[in-house]
């Protein structure tokens, strides 16, 4: 009973590996590609970078910047505001759809868009990750496919594990499908490498696939939520803890609003926080409501050093916000928490590294598995 219940989970990790495998191909390839988009955009804008004029200037007063911007740009109207801890960084400008504009924190210098070609191009690589968008698809559809593609590489990974367990735990099986053999070649080098990277890879890809489930399907996202005994919630609302999951602020905002009495604020937060590396300032969607800031104290995604304030200018205050992940239900922590984890985010570049040696892994556990099946079928 034994050899035929193994034959058949074999067989079933084989013709799943077979159905699934271009979507998880296309998935871990352009995971790979945008698993350093800060790094790379930062980088390609590296021309933006600015000079101080004294160590330790002020940065120019909001009010003050966006009159300096109107001058070159009179139609610019940011929906959201970015300040980076670091001297040399420009400002930050979102405009809604229109995307992202820079300018001189001391001077208030326009310095247009950047290299948006970067932008668009990782943009489209995230969207093909998620939607297969550009090969004609529906969005939905294609969501379809790569959740579907997602939950089935969860069920490899179950089963390629029960492979790979070694029914006699002597060191030379063991050796055979955790150490790399440099002198096999064909189908035995084939299998040792899909074992070999599978064992190590297989740990942190379950928590990729596992957030990736989350992303994907709503009964997952709801599971988690039911899991830690918290109410899920609503259908198509996004998860608490930043404005929209993105950093620089997005979204329409009402027209024009007055930013009498900000500044004094803007400095306040400051003080409260003072190792920020990133202000992200967003405007009101109701005229006279307070000015959300997140106060970011680490990189993009690390979403446990985020702190949710609101500037209330009516009272001159700084309040904390009801958006602040600590104040939100278990629940909704973790599912921000999975929101990073998948790429790594959470744990900054460290656990983007991993996250990129994951897809480098995932890609050779396709190549090697269609390779073995190819040698199984046509016996060579």
């Amino acid at each position: 009973m034994k050899p035929t219940f193994h034959r058949l989970i074999f067989w079933g990790h084989l013709i799943a590996g077979l159905v699934a495998g271009v979507v998880i191909l296309s998935m871990a390839v352009t995971g790979l590609i945008i698993s350093y988009e800060a790094q790379l955009i930062d980088w390609a804008n590296r021309d933006l970078r600015v000079t101080p004029p004294a160590a330790g200037a002020p940065h120019l007063e909001i009010e003050t910047l966006l009159a300096k911007v109107h001058e070159t740009k009179p139609g610019l109207n940011p929906s959201g505001i970015t300040w980076k801890a670091d001297p040399a960084m420009p400002v930050t400008l979102s405009v809604g759809k229109e995307g992202v504009f820079f300018a001189n924190p001391y001077t208030g210098e326009f310095l247009g868009e950047g290299h948006r070609a970067w932008h668009d191009f990782f943009h489209a690589a995230t969207d093909w990750h998620r939607f297969l968008t550009g090969t004609g698809l529906p969005k939905e559809t294609g969501k379809a496919i790569t959740g579907a593609g997602c939950l089935i590489f969860s069920l490899l990974l179950l089963s390629g594990i029960y492979l790979w367990w070694p029914r006699h735990w002597r060191w030379a099986n063991v050796r055979a499908v955790i150490l790399l053999n440099p002198q096999l070649s064909g189908r035995a080098r084939n299998w040792n490498w899909h074992n070999v990277f599978g064992f190590w890879s297989a740990l942190p890809l379950l928590c990729i696939i596992l957030t990736g489930l989350i992303i994907s399907y709503g009964w997952a996202s709801n599971l988690l939520f039911t899991l830690t005994g918290s109410e899920p919630p609503p259908a198509r609302e996004r998860p608490a803890g930043g404005p929209g999951g993105k950093r620089e602020g997005g979204g329409p905002a009402a027209p024009s609003p007055s930013l009498a009495g900000l500044q004094p604020l803007l400095a306040q937060a400051r003080q409260q926080i003072p190792d920020w590396a990133s202000l992200s300032l967003r405007m009101p969607q109701k005229p006279g409501a307070p000015f959300p800031l997140m106060v970011d104290r680490g990189g993009r995604g690390q979403v446990q050093l985020r702190t949710m304030l609101n500037l209330d200018v009516a009272q001159g205050k700084v309040l904390p916000s009801p958006d602040d992940l600590q104040q939100q239900n278990l629940g909704r922590r973790l599912r921000m928490y999975a929101r990073f984890l998948h790429t790594g985010e959470l744990f900054g570049l460290l656990g983007q590294t991993v996250a990129a040696l994951c897809t480098i892994s995932t890609i050779l556990l396709v190549w090697t598995g269609f390779a073995l099946a190819w040698r199984r079928f046509l016996k060579t």
